[in-house]
């Protein structure tokens, strides 16, 4: 609609250490120029605008097997989108976008974090059978400023207000025929 304009950026990286031990990380980084989107509304009439997003996602998965039954994996998410407006306009009943009657002073700026950290510790004790332990903590921010250093802006969604989980997981296979002779027997 704004001859919008695309980049994006992948980065994949795998380090194995050992049989038992590896670390791989991949970036993920999309630029986009003159997106249209919905910036808000007064009143009935809805405001679009012509914006620029910046987004990037950071994943490093950690992996360590004790065995080759039991196994620990930790894997970190950190999203971070950015969303500029340049540009506003009304919706119109027709639904094209028309410059606006009255000028759209909210800041719709959008600093937008997501951070996940899973920590999942696997056991298979019989053939078929697992137990697993899983840790969760998730993390998010959004404010109206944006942030220009990564680090700084990945340390407040850490400051933030987090959610924890802990579960417990098993599974435990049972051979039908192996269950019916034992009880056929007695």
């Amino acid at each position: 609609m704004f001859n919008r304009k695309n980049v994006d950026y992948n980065l994949f990286g795998k380090i194995r250490f050992s049989s038992k031990f590896s670390v791989d990380n991949s970036i993920f980084v999309s630029s986009s120029k003159n997106q249209a989107g919905w910036a808000g509304s007064i009143g009935d009439t809805i405001i679009f605008s012509r914006r620029n997003v910046n987004s990037v996602e950071n994943v490093i998965n950690i992996k360590y097997n004790f065995t080759n039954r039991m196994g620990l994996t930790v894997r970190a998410r950190h999203y971070w989108s950015k969303v500029n407006p340049q540009q506003f306009y009304e919706l119109d009943v027709n639904g094209k976008l028309q410059a606006p009657a009255n000028p759209f002073t909210g800041n719709v700026n959008q600093n937008y974090n997501y951070l996940s950290v899973d920590m999942v510790y696997n056991w298979q004790f019989a053939q078929g059978s697992f137990l697993s332990i899983v840790w969760k903590d998730i993390g998010e921010n959004f404010n109206r400023q944006f942030e220009k250093n990564y680090v700084k802006n990945l340390g407040n969604t850490i400051s933030g207000d987090q959610f924890n989980s802990l579960s417990l997981r098993v599974i435990y296979f049972l051979d039908y025929l192996t269950v019916r002779k034992k009880f056929s027997k007695s």
